[in-house]
């Protein structure tokens, strides 16, 4: 699980990041990217409807969330993340999905170079 000083939860900085932050999609997920005063990272994680039921939402979130978790102290603090999942996202294994953060997070150039598994 994600800690909680790493999470977004409050509306309002859902909207901000994503209404003022800068985009980045990908095949499977879209990473909205906003820079914030402070030195912590945070993330918030969304899938809609369009992804699936529920329990389908809910899986690739937990995805999304872990991908980012095991790379946290590769990714430059100061920064909110959005990462939302895309339809096609319904269908991808965990290995599919971190490799697609990946590349959003070195487009995004917030880390360095391309992780290695």
């Amino acid at each position: 699980m994600l800690p909680r000083a790493y999470r977004i939860v409050r509306s309002g900085d859902f909207r901000r990041a994503r209404s003022r932050g800068r985009a980045y999609p990908g095949p499977l997920l879209v990473l909205h990217v906003y820079r914030r005063p402070g030195e912590s990272l945070r993330a918030g994680f969304t899938a809609s409807k369009k992804v699936g039921k529920a329990t389908v939402r809910n899986r690739v979130k937990r995805l999304m969330r872990e991908s980012l978790r095991a790379r946290l102290g590769q990714v430059k603090p100061g920064y909110d993340l959005i990462l939302t999942a895309r339809p096609a996202a319904a269908e991808a294994t965990f290995g599919d999905i971190r490799h697609a953060m990946e590349e959003l997070l070195v487009r995004s150039r917030l880390v360095q170079t391309e992780f290695h598994a």
